[in-house]
Formats: structure tokens, C-alpha cells, sequence
């Protein structure tokens, strides 16, 4: 279709870098109840992963996870600013953002992806509170998680990270399409057009953090959407 060319195209292609080509049959997943002991002992210990389709999400990529946490410091950070009367603020000092350190676990995945999740899931909580919006991570995750049921095998989670990263700032773009799309739309074009150069975890990362970042903005415009991190 039409609106996927242009300089919106150009990006995605821009953000992608080559993996090694797979077969869509390749795509190696098991099922959370008989993950690895890491991923048992994750659902288990940590309050927002659990053993549903938004855990298999935050299990699957870094960043997402990290979006998480920072969004839920995010938000309470803003909840305590609106409470104590304070004007908004551009909360993005590295003093802030050292929380990241502190909730970082080996177990979460690559460290530097978490650590640039939490920063873009801070703001986002900090804005929605500030502008008296309702706490809505869990119902984000939850659309970008629809039809994931199960979590990959360790070896296999980069890809599926590296594609949410890309999506996630590809829908940022403002030559991203700004009708509402499904993740299986996305993640259908995507194999199409780059299963040759990336995995296929990559595509269905890429679709799960387009609409995770396309949930974000459809339903608010908010004051600090200028301050998300940059590729």
C-alpha cells in the first residue's frame, strides 16, 4: 500500500540492521509454563511479568520491560509533582533516569535496551500523570501483547528486542502512517519486505512495538512526546 512508502519507509529501513536470514519456521518459542528456570524465576519474583501474553512481551524484549519500570516511577513521580503543587517539568535528569541501574536485573536481557526503555517509559508515565490521564501501561502492553502467548527460548530474544526498539521509534516518526494498524498487518509487511536481511522474532517484534508506540499517541497528544529518546 501506498502509505507505507516515502520517507517513513526509508526509516524503517534505516533502523534495521542485518541479521542473519531465517526460515518463518525457525521461530523457536516455548511455552511460559515450561520456560527456562530464568523465566520461571521471573514471573515468579517480578510484579510485572506474569504468565500471560503481556509477560511473554516483557520477557521477550528489554525495552519493553524497561518501559515498564520507568513508566511506573514515571507516573508516580508526576502523581507526587500534582500532589505537591509543582508546575510540569521535563523530568529527564540523569538522577531520574539512575533508577534504571537500581531495577536492572542480568535475568531482564540487554541492560543498554532496558536502560533506554525506562527512560522513554519515565516520561510517558510522568506526562500521562501530569495531564491527569489514567495509568495505561498495562492496557498498552496488553494490545501490543494480543495473539503472544509464549515466551522465546534466551538465544532468540535479541531479535524479537531488536525489532521492538525499531518499530517502537519507527511509529515515532512523523512519516509513520496514522491510521490505526493491526500487529498482524505489520508484522505480514514486514516479513514481505525484510525476512530476508532479519529473523523472524525481529518482524514480530518490529509489529508489537509499532502498536505499542501507535497506542501511545492515538490516544493522547501529550506535552513531552518531544522528549522521547531519539534513534
Amino acid at each position: 500500500m501506498n502509505f507505507w512508502r516515502g520517507a517513513w519507509w526509508i526509516l524503517f529501513g534505516a533502523l534495521a540492521t542485518p541479521a542473519l536470514a531465517q526460515h518463518p519456521t525457525d521461530f523457536t518459542a516455548v511455552p511460559l509454563a515450561s520456560a527456562s528456570i530464568q523465566s520461571r524465576w521471573l514471573v515468579a519474583t517480578d510484579r510485572h511479568v506474569q504468565a500471560n501474553p503481556a509477560g511473554a512481551l516483557l520477557l521477550n524484549s528489554s525495552f519493553a520491560h524497561g518501559f515498564r519500570h520507568g513508566y511506573d516511577e514515571g507516573f508516580r513521580v508526576g502523581d507526587l509533582d500534582i500532589q505537591m503543587g509543582r508546575s510540569l517539568r521535563l523530568a529527564t535528569t540523569q538522577g531520574q533516569f539512575r533508577q534504571a541501574g537500581h531495577e536492572y536485573k542480568s535475568a531482564f536481557g540487554n541492560k543498554q535496551s532496558f536502560q533506554h526503555g525506562y527512560e522513554a517509559g519515565f516520561k510517558d508515565g510522568y506526562s500521562d500523570a501530569m495531564s491527569g490521564l489514567a495509568y495505561r501501561a498495562s492496557e498498552r502492553a496488553r494490545t501490543a501483547a494480543v495473539g503472544l502467548s509464549d515466551a522465546l527460548a534466551p538465544s532468540r530474544r535479541p531479535y524479537f528486542d531488536e525489532g521492538f526498539t525499531s518499530g517502537y521509534r519507527s511509529a515515532q516518526s512523523s512519516d509513520a502512517p496514522k491510521m490505526t494498524l493491526s500487529t498482524d498487518y505489520v508484522q505480514q509487511y514486514c516479513e514481505r519486505t525484510l525476512l530476508g536481511l532479519h529473523p523472524v522474532e525481529y518482524c514480530s517484534g518490529f509489529s508489537r512495538g509499532f502498536v505499542f508506540a501507535s497506542s501511545e499517541t492515538s490516544m493522547t497528544t501529550d506535552p513531552l512526546t518531544s522528549a522521547h529518546p531519539q534513534p
